[in-house]
């Protein structure tokens, strides 16, 4: 694992402790769960780099998955929700 430090408001970390303590936990392993939990949900959620998209192309394209036939045409509609 690797160590970091984060900032938060005293208000977060006094309702972290309390629920690291009724959960018979640490602070470390409540953020830890939290963030777990998170990408299990999706990583879709998350904003993806351009290598991610790249790699996310390939796996489609191993799949046998199509993109629109428009997609050169109408990028911005795809990408930015305009035409």
């Amino acid at each position: 694992m690797n160590r970091t430090q984060i900032y938060l408001p005293k208000i977060q970390i006094e309702f972290l402790r309390r629920l690291a303590q009724k959960q018979k936990t640490s602070v470390s392993e409540i953020i830890r769960s939290s963030i777990r939990e998170k990408l299990e949900k999706g990583i879709s959620t998350v904003p993806i780099k351009k290598e991610g998209l790249l790699c996310a192309a390939r796996r489609i394209n191993r799949m046998g998955k199509k993109g629109p036939e428009d997609l050169a045409i109408n990028l911005d509609k795809y990408l930015y929700g305009r035409k």
